[in-house]
Parts: C-alpha cells; sequence; structure tokens
C-alpha cells in the first residue's frame, strides 16, 4: 500500500547574509519563527509592522535531515512532496537541483527515488526575495501593469493581500506554509476525486463519481498496465451502504480515471443554511491490481444541483442561485485570509469562523480573491453548516502579464489543481474569475475590454478549465461583473461602494436597485478588549500613530468621523468613538440588507464586506482579529433571519414589509406599536397575514394619525443636493419610534423604525436595568433605548449585545458562561450627552 512519511516539524533556517544556522518549524514561515526566537515582536503590537517590512529584502535557506532506510518498492515512485510553497524558491536534496517553486497555491512534487540514499538524507530550500525578484520583473517587463501600491506583486502568484491592502498589514511571508512529505507510491495512487449531481427526479439523484489514477512509471519509461486493475465505489449513507458496485477504468482527455454512475434512490438532499438539512454521504474509492488493494480515497459530499438563473425581466437581467430547483437569496459576506501569518490557523479556527456564520443565519461567504484558496477544513465546515461558498480565482485589484506563455502556464495548472482539489464539496457553487479587475478595466484603467492584462485568463484559461473539470458548477468572469458597465445595477453582480468610499450617507442603499451585492460595506472599531491589546494608554485616540496605522484605509478614520457626526454628533471621549463607530456601522448595513431583501427576487443576495479580520484593525468586519464580536453581528442575526419584518415610511404612509425565506406558506400576526421618546405609548394596532414561501410582500401600510402620531412643526435643514435649504417637517415624527413584532410559525421577530439621524431626534435619557443571573442576563428600559452593548468582565459568547429596547419589555441575553461583572454602554445616552 501507498504510504506518507512526514517530514513536518523542526528545521534549520539561516538568512542568506549571514548564514547563522537557527530552528525554525515546518508547516511555518520565517515571520513565526524569527518571533519564537524572540528576534522579532508581535507585528500587530502599536507600530511593530514597519519591524517586519525589513525582512521583504531578505532571502532565505530552511534545511532538513532526516534518515531514509526503507526498501524502494518496485516498480514504486518516491515523491518528496510540498503543499505550499510561499513563494519563490529552489529545491534541493542531497545536492541535486529539484526544481523551482513559482506558486505558493500549488503543491509541488519531485521524483527522489534515485536522489534518496539509505542513511543521513538532506533537503534544502532557497527562498528568494519576495520584493527584490518581482520588482525586478516589473523592470524588465516590456509592458506596464496596474497593481496598487507594490506594482510587482501581480508577476508573482502569491496571496495579494500579503503586499498590504486597506484592511491589513504588509507581511510578505516567506516560508513552508503547508505540510511537506514523502509519498511512496507502489503502484498507483487515487488522485483528485469528483462527485457531481447531474439531475434529481421521481426515481432519484442521478450521480457520478470516480477520480484520476496516476500509474506508476517505471524507470524504464514503461506503466504499469491498467488492464488487471480493477476499481470499486461504495457510498455510504448514515452508516449504512446504498452504492457498492464496480467501477470502469478508462481514459478520458487523455488521463487514466475511475468513473461510476448511477441513481440514488431517495436521495437526502443538501440544501443551504436555513433552506433545510446538510446531509453528506461518504464515499469510498478502491484500487486494486493483481487481486491486491493498492490505494484507496474516501471522502464525504453531498447530493444537490445548483444553477446560476439570468433571465431577462422589466430590470435588465436576474442574478438568482437556485439549489434543488429552489431559488435561494444569499445572505452573508465576504472572507479573507484570517490572518496574516497563515500557518497560526489551526482547523479548530476554521470551524469556529463557519459556526459563527451559521449561527448568524448566513448562508453564503464569498472567498476573496486577493487572498487563498483555504484550508480544507473551511469547505468541509461549509459543508457540514451549509454555508454555500462564492470561490474567486486569486487575482484582485490589478493587471496581470498573461500575455506571457508563462504565466498563462502557471494560471493553467493552478486553476486545474485548484478546481480537482475542491469540486467535491457541496458547499461551492460558483467559480469567479477574479475580484474587481474587469471593472478595472472599464472604469479605472481604460483599457476597455483588452486581450490580455488578467482578461485573458479570465475569458480563455479559466472557463475551460472549469468546464473540462467541474461542469455541474457555473463560472463567471469577475465580481462585478455584468451589463457594458460591469458594475451595473441591472444586470451580473454588484459592488456598491458609493456609500462609505464615496462618503454618501447610508441612506444612498435605499436607491441602489443592483441584482446581487457581492461588496458593499461600512467601516467600526475594533472592540475595546482589541484594542487595548496592541496598544499603550497614550495611543488610545482616534488619530494617534498607532490607531492611525491600525485603520489602513486612506481617510478611513476621516470617514468614521464623517459618518459618526452625521448620525449621532461628536464623540465626548475614546470609548464613545468606539461604540458610536460599531452602532453606526450595524446601523448602515441593516439599512442596505432590510432595502435589498424587501426585494427579493429582483435583488437576490447580500454579501457585506466584510466578516472577519486578519490583524487587529478598524475595519468592516462584523467580528475582529481576537474573535470579538462587533455590533454588527448580531444585528446580523437578526437582518439575515429566515423570517423578517421591516417598517418603511415613504410618502406619507408606514409600509410594514414581511420576507418569508422559509419553502413553507406561514400564517403570520404583525403588532405596531408607536411610542413617544420618553416611553409614552401613543397608539398600536395589529394585523394578520399570510406569508408565501420563499416570498416578499407589503403586509399593509398606515397613516402616521392611525397611530397616534400627531402633527408639530419644526423647520430643519435637508440635503437638497448641492446645498441645504431649511424645510418644515413634523416635529412628532422626532419625537417617535415604531417597534414591530412579527409572530409566524412560533418564532417572534422584531424591528423597529425611526424618523431621521439619531442626532436630530428628541431623545430622553433612559434609566436601563441589568440584572445577572448566572449566565443569564436581562435587561429593561423604562424609555426606548438604542444600541444598548454589554460590556462582561470575562470572555464570553453572547447570544445578543447592540440591542433595541423597547419601553419595558424584558430583553434576556444568554451568556456562554460566568460573565463575571457587567457594564451597560448605552448609546441613546451617550448621543443625548454628546453636545
Amino acid at each position: 500500500m501507498n504510504r506518507v512519511i512526514s517530514l513536518e516539524g523542526t528545521w534549520r533556517f539561516c538568512s542568506k547574509k549571514d548564514r547563522q544556522w537557527k530552528e525554525g518549524k515546518v508547516p511555518g514561515c520565517v515571520q513565526l519563527d524569527l518571533m519564537a526566537l524572540g528576534e522579532l515582536g508581535d507585528p500587530f503590537y502599536r507600530l511593530n509592522e514597519v519591524e517586519f517590512h525589513k525582512l521583504e529584502e531578505e532571502e532565505w535557506i530552511y534545511r532538513k535531515e532526516f534518515e531514509w532506510n526503507d526498501v524502494l518498492p518496485v516498480p514504486g515512485k518516491v515523491y518528496l512532496v510540498f503543499e505550499g510553497i510561499d513563494t519563490l524558491a529552489d529545491v534541493y536534496m542531497n545536492g541535486h537541483h529539484l526544481g523551482r517553486a513559482e506558486n505558493m497555491f500549488i503543491p509541488y512534487r519531485f521524483d527522489v527515488g534515485n536522489i534518496l540514499r539509505a542513511g543521513l538524507n538532506e533537503v534544502e530550500v532557497h527562498f528568494d526575495s519576495p520584493i527584490r525578484t518581482i520588482r525586478a520583473m516589473e523592470r524588465n517587463s516590456p509592458v506596464s501593469l496596474r497593481g496598487g501600491s507594490e506594482i510587482g506583486r501581480p508577476y508573482v502568484r502569491k496571496a495579494q493581500y500579503s503586499y498590504g491592502w486597506d484592511w491589513g498589514p504588509r507581511i510578505a511571508q516567506v516560508g513552508l506554509w503547508r505540510p511537506v512529505y514523502l509519498e511512496v507510491i507502489e503502484t498507483a495512487k487515487i488522485r483528485y476525486p469528483f462527485f457531481e449531481t447531474r439531475r434529481i427526479d421521481k426515481e432519484g439523484a442521478f450521480v457520478a463519481t470516480g477520480a484520476e489514477i496516476e500509474m506508476v512509471v517505471r524507470d524504464d519509461g514503461k506503466a504499469v498496465s491498467y488492464d488487471e486493475m480493477e476499481a470499486f465505489v461504495e457510498i455510504l449513507y448514515d452508516g449504512k451502504i446504498v452504492v457498492s458496485d464496480k467501477a470502469s477504468i478508462d481514459r478520458f482527455r487523455g488521463k487514466l480515471q475511475i468513473s461510476w454512475q448511477g441513481v440514488i434512490e431517495k436521495p437526502a438532499l443538501w440544501y443551504p443554511n436555513g433552506m433545510g438539512q446538510q446531509p453528506l454521504y461518504e464515499v469510498k474509492l478502491r484500487l486494486m491490481y493483481n487481486g491486491k488493494t493498492v490505494d484507496e480515497h474516501s471522502f464525504c459530499t453531498g447530493i444537490r444541483t445548483v444553477r446560476l438563473i439570468r433571465e431577462r425581466d422589466e430590470e435588465g437581467e436576474s442574478f438568482i442561485f437556485e439549489i434543488n430547483g429552489e431559488k435561494v437569496f444569499a445572505k452573508g459576506a465576504n472572507w479573507i485570509p484570517a490572518d496574516s501569518l497563515l500557518p497560526r490557523l489551526t482547523e479548530e479556527d476554521y470551524y469556529y469562523y463557519i459556526k459563527v456564520a451559521r449561527d448568524a443565519n448566513m448562508n453564503m461567504l464569498r472567498i476573496w480573491g486577493g487572498g487563498i484558496y483555504e484550508h480544507p477544513a473551511f469547505y468541509e465546515a461549509c459543508d457540514r453548516m451549509g454555508i454555500m461558498v462564492w470561490q474567486d480565482f486569486m487575482y484582485a485589484c490589478a493587471q496581470y502579464p498573461d500575455q506571457f506563455d508563462w504565466f498563462q502556464r502557471l494560471a493553467e495548472v493552478e486553476a486545474e489543481h485548484v478546481v480537482k482539489s475542491l469540486r467535491i464539496h457541496p458547499s461551492i457553487v460558483l467559480w469567479c474569475g477574479n475580484n474587481e479587475n474587469n471593472w478595472g478595466f472599464h472604469s479605472w484603467w481604460g483599457n476597455g475590454v483588452p486581450k490580455y492584462l488578467g482578461n485573458y485568463i479570465y475569458q480563455e484559461i479559466l472557463p475551460r478549465v472549469c468546464a473540462e473539470n467541474d461542469p455541474s458548477r457555473p463560472y463567471w468572469v469577475s465580481s462585478p461583473y455584468g451589463g457594458e458597465d460591469p458594475n451595473s445595477m441591472a444586470e451580473g453582480d454588484r459592488h456598491s461602494w458609493t456609500v462609505w468610499s464615496g462618503w454618501a450617507d447610508y441612506k444612498e442603499y435605499l436607491n441602489d436597485t443592483g441584482r446581487f451585492l457581492s461588496e458593499f460595506g461600512f467601516q467600526a472599531m475594533p472592540c475595546l478588549k482589541t484594542i487595548y491589546s496592541f496598544t499603550q494608554p497614550e495611543d488610545r485616540h482616534p488619530l494617534s500613530p498607532v490607531m492611525l496605522s491600525h485603520n489602513k484605509m486612506v481617510c478611513g478614520t476621516e470617514r468614521l468621523v464623517r459618518f459618526m457626526i452625521a448620525k449621532a454628533g461628536f464623540p465626548r471621549d475614546f470609548r464613545s468613538f468606539v461604540y458610536l463607530t460599531q452602532f453606526i456601522q450595524a446601523e448602515a448595513i441593516k439599512t442596505g440588507v432590510e432595502h435589498w431583501r424587501t426585494r427579493k427576487f429582483k435583488t437576490a443576495g447580500t454579501l457585506y464586506w466584510q466578516i472577519n479580520d486578519c490583524w487587529p484593525v478598524a475595519s468592516w468586519s462584523c467580528i475582529d482579529y481576537q474573535r470579538r464580536k462587533k455590533g454588527l453581528y448580531y444585528y446580523t442575526k437578526k437582518f439575515f433571519h429566515n423570517i423578517l419584518v421591516v417598517p418603511k415610511y415613504k410618502e406619507g404612509r408606514i409600509f410594514i414589509h414581511a420576507v418569508n425565506d422559509t419553502l413553507n406558506e406561514l400564517d403570520a400576526q404583525v403588532r405596531v406599536t408607536a411610542y413617544a421618546l420618553d416611553g409614552t405609548k401613543k397608539g398600536e394596532m395589529y394585523m394578520k397575514t399570510v406569508l408565501l414561501p420563499n416570498s416578499a410582500s407589503v403586509v399593509g401600510s398606515i397613516k402616521p394619525e392611525e397611530l397616534g402620531i400627531g402633527y408639530r412643526r419644526v423647520v430643519m435643514p435637508v440635503d437638497a443636493g448641492s446645498t441645504t435649504f431649511p424645510v418644515e417637517e413634523n416635529g412628532e415624527l422626532l419625537d417617535t419610534v415604531l417597534f414591530v413584532e412579527l409572530v409566524a410559525d412560533g418564532q417572534s421577530v422584531k424591528n423597529y423604525l425611526v424618523f431621521d439621524a439619531f442626532r436630530n431626534l428628541e431623545l430622553k435619557e433612559p434609566n436601563v436595568s441589568c440584572a445577572v443571573k448566572g449566565n443569564r442576563i436581562e435587561l429593561v428600559s423604562d424609555k426606548p433605548a438604542f444600541g444598548v452593548f454589554l460590556e462582561t468582565q470575562q470572555d464570553v459568547e453572547l447570544s445578543d449585545n447592540c440591542v433595541i429596547l423597547e419601553p419595558g419589555v424584558p430583553c434576556v441575553v444568554e451568556a456562554s458562561g460566568e460573565p463575571g461583572d457587567v457594564k451597560v454602554i448605552d448609546i441613546t445616552r451617550m448621543i443625548t450627552k454628546l453636545y
């Protein structure tokens, strides 16, 4: 049988400049090794990032000595395998040059059967500088490419964010970042399995499965004959065998493969989170030669179909995901690498983040194209928890040198490996060519529709590789993409950055009729405890060098201040600044999501930027680097709930919208209560309705006077485009909040509506009581209270936070453990004291 011999653990490394050998760890990187030795500090602490920039010019050697006393199989082979080399490096064994690595995203396998020797062996990996090499390539290139602040980065197949982004530090990681091992193959090896659901009907699920076979080639150049090979497939569900059959072995596109197709009766179908369950089948493949098992491979997968519905309509063209024949409104966020030092991440980290996404009622994550193809545990967790994956290929915000044959080859090898490695995962529902590059051709760089600059990869190489190796999933050229303008509202997917990047008020989301919002976002500060971990007391000011360095967007802090003043007023201290940014971020994204969800399926998806961080930073994330949840996370649980109620005020009437993402018709009752901001109830109404399956509707409209809201003349300045004018408004609306509750299917969902920016409301200071009993925290307020945060002494998970309190109605928050002392941070009280 085949076997693997790990070469992980302790290696030696040195800089080529000083040849001072030190102990390092593989998987790992130079930066982590120097940190472990105490030669570098924490790059995230204060301004330590600059110390890591000094490593960029260095070249490094990693060395491993190991004993080999095995007898080589005949006619077997031994390969030295690197699952991830970051990035430009030459590999040697026992003084022999095995080859060169040029791509951190693919494995490298070297035949070392004739180089291995009995006893002591030595492997060396010589790393080039990740900066000097690419700058030399850029200088010598006959074309000039656009690629952000580091113009050489498009020339290297390395995680593009490592050269710095508007949410991440510049840490150009170098090292063996994924496992290293010897792979011994005696006769043949099963590689790159596949599983495809071709259709589902009353007879069952018609599926196909199999894998490629790598045959050992002997030293005389002849392969082991496959005429005497046999292959078998077993498919199990819940531990019971549902298929046990012989598979065929044949050639397909010049490669030997196992293949089987047939029907699985009464299949258990895989659905996204919130639409159904995520049953997984185990597929076992076995390869036999001369009556003996020579290799086995098993994997878990799901039965489901996926389709991207693009049909003309009155607004342009739809962009709707369909799973098992059911339309799905995509609810989720964008995913970036969860650390700037990737080898620190564990399988447990990935399962944590995907669970957090599931618990927030998300059903999709987009893996952004400037990071990495993720660890297998990421996709496995998505499979198990019903999180659909929009998978970008790793090209982002740059022009790429695909006019060169060598770069085309790199791109094709990478794409083929990625698609064939990930195609067994039911969670992956889309391959996407790049992030924002086609938008850049059109709107930033003036290229129109170029033949090259990366476009040959997106338009020719990637769609062909996907069609050949994974025909069951749709391929999409870019994000955003669709129409003459790639960032059109009328078709395709859209990145909506007029708000935040364009400085526009977040009310502008209400004018955006994009068909699928694959990016939009709003910044906030990380949580206070996280800030304390990377600062000294003197740093805790929005304009300190440390805090400015921990917001990587140009004018990011200025935008935080601009929106804070527009919505709440001037902060009175640093604590106020932090909490107000989180509250306003949550309100902004809520405004957009609720608008787009009530347009279901004219708009068919909202993926906000972003779920996570790679270091502690002011950013668009809902969870900061130290896994502390911002206010936006708790809002997300509510505005992505399967049942949503949204009150809107338009043209003198209050409209109650409802969204039902379940596949069932639901009887519902709605309560609408109007309060003065001192807590006095003005009026209340009830209505009954039926929510149709997988739909959005207006369940009723109300005149303000029907809720006891009178009229009182006030004059307010109003934005009139290029200037402001004082106009008459109803002052009673400035002293009113609506609380709306919808009860359906045994669940209660709530929402609220205010009629102007918080700074303009006639807010009254609420008295919020907080009672802690074990892991249970109960909040009650005498007046409407907005953005009530809980600060706990212990780092515990909370079921809710940044809550909106209806007068006299208890709000219960469950903690994952004893919270210790609990402090209430009340945004309403904060706003009333800002002037």
